[in-house]
């Protein structure tokens, strides 16, 4: 094996020497490349995640004023609503007076044609019942009677 045989182990020697020597020159030439490329990387990342966080904030304080404006139109809404239910009530209890009064005046206009009326029914049932009262007196008793004597019984009996 040549790794035991000692007469060689000075070219190999100077072989590994080289060799990692070349390696060392390479990696170190490329090393600073290397390391650029990652803090350029990390600049990124950093600038990225900055501009993520203030996107995020700028979404949240659109969402807060979002809101805020949303509590506003609500409140607004509610009160104007409220105010019409308001106004509406009002035209309503002004409409159901206004209906009331005239049907209290209808009430009484008819309570009082109704009196008249039954007044009215009330003599001529009067003249009717008198005049019943005479004819039934001369079928049954044969008696002739005066429509005066027969209106003063049938008022006598009404009373």
């Amino acid at each position: 094996m040549p790794q035991f045989d000692f007469n060689q182990a000075l070219p190999q020697l100077l072989w590994l020497i080289l060799v990692f020597a070349l390696l060392y020159i390479i990696v170190r030439g490329m090393l600073p490349k290397v390391q650029r490329v990652v803090e350029n990387r990390k600049e990124r990342i950093a600038a990225d995640l900055r501009e993520a966080e203030a996107a995020r904030d700028a979404a949240e304080a659109a969402t807060s004023g979002g809101s805020t404006a949303l509590a506003g139109a609500r409140s607004q809404s509610l009160a104007v609503t409220g105010k019409a239910r308001d106004e509406a009530a009002a035209a309503t209890a002004r409409r159901l007076a206004d209906v009331d009064a005239s049907l209290k005046t209808e009430a009484e206009a008819a309570a009082k044609r109704l009196a008249e009326v039954r007044a009215s029914v009330l003599a001529e049932l009067e003249v009717v019942a008198t005049e019943a009262t005479v004819d039934l007196v001369h079928r049954v008793a044969g008696v002739s009677v005066s429509n005066d004597e027969a209106g003063m019984a049938v008022q006598k009996v009404a009373a």
